[in-house]
């Protein structure tokens, strides 16, 4: 495995949290939470979203002279997020913090909402429009649903109860969807990209480990 790649599947340390945050309120509008409810909506969201999908979500004016480091933390922390959602949980905030709460529920909604296939489907987004009413997006709510949620005693301490219920949820009704977008890449291509280590990047740009990835498109097959 290559120095990169090895260090893209490195866990974030209390320092590199520290690091990320510090870059991230020199160049993105959300704080780690936020990334983390970003990177949690593209992990489950109904397609398959590359860096190249969210990254401008998290940082609008670039890296600047950051990239490497602000972009490797990114990328590490996506790991993070995928190994956690494939165990079976999910990096989330306390019910009880109610900033933490909305300040994740702000990237979860921004980032659902750059799949065209999850915002664009009134049943998928049922399962990000929760998320939506707790950051304040409104306008991402539709009428129906905030009807509902509006009649409630305690909607948005409902709502920060539920962020794991419906997280899990999520996992479960997109994963054949998520499957599904996986690139069906030419012979040629599949033995090359078979010789990838199943904990580097998968060669298709998605940001994953390829075996979070691509591996059961490239790993040979019995007659």
């Amino acid at each position: 495995m290559t120095d990169l790649a090895s260090s893209l599947i490195k866990p974030l340390s209390d320092d590199d949290f520290d690091a990320l945050g510090d870059l991230l309120h020199e160049h993105s509008p959300f704080d780690t939470q936020g990334v983390l409810g970003v990177l949690h909506a593209v992990a489950l969201a109904p397609s398959l979203m590359p860096p190249s999908a969210w990254l401008p979500e998290v940082l609008p004016n670039g890296p600047g002279q950051d990239a490497q480091a602000l972009i490797g933390l990114l990328l590490r922390l996506y790991n993070e997020v995928l190994d956690a959602l494939n165990d079976g949980h999910a990096i989330l905030p306390e019910e009880d913090d109610v900033a933490t709460c909305e300040s994740f529920a702000a990237g979860y909604a921004a980032g659902a909402a750059r799949d065209p296939a999850w915002i664009g489907d009134d049943d998928r987004w049922t399962f990000a429009a929760p998320f939506a009413y707790l950051a304040g997006r409104l306008d991402l709510v539709p009428a129906p649903m905030l009807a509902k949620l509006e009649a409630m005693a305690d909607p948005k301490l409902l709502t920060r109860q539920s962020l794991g219920a419906i997280v899990k949820s999520t996992y479960e009704w997109f994963r054949k969807l998520r499957q599904a977008t996986l690139p069906k890449a030419p012979t040629v291509a599949r033995v090359s990209a078979a010789r990838v280590g199943r904990n580097e990047p998968c060669p298709c740009g998605s940001g994953k480990k390829f075996k979070r990835c691509c591996i059961s498109s490239t790993a040979p097959r019995l007659p």
